[in-house]
């Protein structure tokens, strides 16, 4: 009689134990599927350097780019701005140009975008294959 009862009790603790296990593994499987979010930078200025960068088709190498968002002040102007400027290593503009009514956005991966929900004009990625980054500018059609 002492068997029978003493293995109903540990048949239970495993499966206690078993629940519980799996209760946990399936909140990290869910917490896995979410896409990577973040909030649009205000008022800040990154800088970086690109071994790669593609500007409408033309390509350039070894470039550092800036990128400074502008919060609107309400009183001249009432859309937020990021200002994008291209530079070679010899310090001469390659490109200048404020994109309005963008945002800034920069991931815990390293990369940048600009542009509104769901429309990227600018993106700066981490290569795969070395630990540089590269880019593209698309003005009109986007980055997708």
């Amino acid at each position: 009689m002492k068997k029978i009862i003493n293995a109903s009790v540990s048949d239970k603790a495993r499966m206690f134990v078993l629940f519980i296990v799996m209760f946990f593994m399936t909140s990290l499987v869910f917490a896995q599927n979410e896409p990577e979010t973040a909030k649009p930078l205000t008022d800040m200025e990154v800088v970086r350097k690109v071994a790669f960068l593609d500007i409408e088709g033309k390509a350039y190498e070894n470039v550092t780019i800036s990128f400074k968002s502008v919060t609107p002040d309400f009183f001249i102007s009432d859309k937020y701005k990021v200002k994008v400027k291209v530079v070679d290593k010899k310090g001469k503009s390659i490109y200048k140009k404020t994109f309005k009514n963008t945002f800034l956005y920069v991931f815990s991966s390293g990369q940048i975008q600009v542009g509104k929900n769901n429309f990227n004009q600018v993106l700066i990625t981490k290569s795969k294959s070395s630990d540089d980054n590269i880019g593209m500018i698309r003005e009109k059609e986007g980055v997708y």
